[in-house]
């Protein structure tokens, strides 16, 4: 099989620690070269987009849980009571982050399988 000819080149400049991140993968790539490692990287790598509102939600679910843990931190230091109600709803919060984190992590999975475990 013949090999095509490496005839263009760019230059790149990279910040200090850009520069260490590059070299830690690059040793880890096991590959010859800087340069065909990152020919690899442009050529199969992977451009990532997420979706700022998804984010956003799962976010304001931590946040709303959160505040539902210090509300019956709050009652049960002055009442010594807890309402299963209270509960309940704690419980939904955790369970509606838990799904947002599973989908999220399904999506990565089909990006890389291997680097989720």
């Amino acid at each position: 099989m013949k090999t095509e000819k490496v005839d263009k080149r760019y230059v790149i400049r990279l910040t200090e620690s850009e520069a260490e991140v590059l070299e830690k993968r690059f040793a880890l790539s096991g590959m010859s070269s800087v340069s065909a490692y990152l020919r690899q990287q442009v050529v199969n790598g992977i451009y990532l987009e997420y979706d700022h509102e998804e984010l956003k939600k799962i976010r304001q679910a931590i946040m709303n849980v959160a505040n539902n843990i210090n509300q019956i931190a709050h009652r049960v230091n002055s009442t010594s009571r807890i309402y299963k109600q209270e509960l309940y709803e704690l419980q939904e919060g955790v369970t509606e982050i838990w799904q947002q984190l599973q989908s999220i992590q399904s999506e990565l999975q089909k990006l890389n399988p291997s680097s989720i475990s």
